[in-house]
């Protein structure tokens, strides 16, 4: 009996150590949440003519598909660097409804390596935004808009990446295409990329553009 009631005794002690964990975890879990949640609501983007949102988008022009196969940002005043994942981008040039990429800081360099299907050339660009600063501050203005019959004030939080035939990304802030403001023009170098194997994509996107392509052509200047 006397073994009985301490073995009673060792798993009702046993018991209440695993009751004060679990309610010890459940506390920590519920603060964890509380906090997080305290977070996200003061860091979430205000709206409105003094939003806080930022975007960072990739355009082609209109029947000119590519797959960004590298995109790398680096903010040296930030000290932080970050890559987005992008694939496939189809139309449209001049506009913010591209591919977007995550906004961590006002990026200094940026590394683009992308296909280009019309073409079937690859191509990369180092890009230095020497004045990151005032078109940083450039974002921050209202360009107003009409959206369903009023007119809406929103600053320009996009920077919008075009890669153009031939190579050329042209580099604009806006919230809409037309009241775009380019800010950067450079010209990608082609280069031979053998690891990867873009057929697929190419036979798919040469029977969406192929007729367009063999009555107009490929543009590649003018951008």
């Amino acid at each position: 009996m006397e073994n009985g009631s301490c073995i009673r005794m060792k798993d009702s002690g046993l018991r209440g150590n695993i009751m004060s964990i679990k309610h010890l975890a459940v506390s920590l879990c519920v603060l964890v949440l509380l906090g997080c949640s305290e977070q996200v609501g003061s860091e979430a983007p205000q709206n409105g003519p003094e939003s806080t949102y930022r975007s960072i988008a990739v355009v082609v022009p209109k029947h000119y598909d590519a797959w960004v196969d590298t995109l790398i940002f680096e903010s040296r005043s930030e000290d932080i660097g970050w890559r987005a994942p992008i694939g496939i981008i189809t139309c449209c040039w001049r506009e913010p409804s591209g591919k977007h990429a995550e906004w961590q800081a006002m990026p200094e360099l940026v590394l683009i390596k992308w296909f280009s299907f019309a073409e079937q050339q690859s191509y990369e660009a180092l890009i230095h935004l020497k004045n990151a600063d005032e078109i940083e501050e450039k974002m921050k203005e209202i360009a107003p808009f009409e959206s369903f019959g009023e007119i809406a004030e929103y600053p320009r939080d996009a920077l919008v990446f075009g890669l153009a035939p031939g190579g050329t990304v042209v580099v604009w802030i806006m919230n809409r295409g037309e009241n775009a403001i380019e800010v950067g023009r450079y010209e990608a170098k082609p280069y031979n990329n053998e690891k990867s194997d873009y057929s697929q994509w190419v036979d798919e996107y040469l029977e969406k553009e192929g007729e367009y392509l063999r009555e107009n052509g490929i543009k590649l200047d003018g951008w």
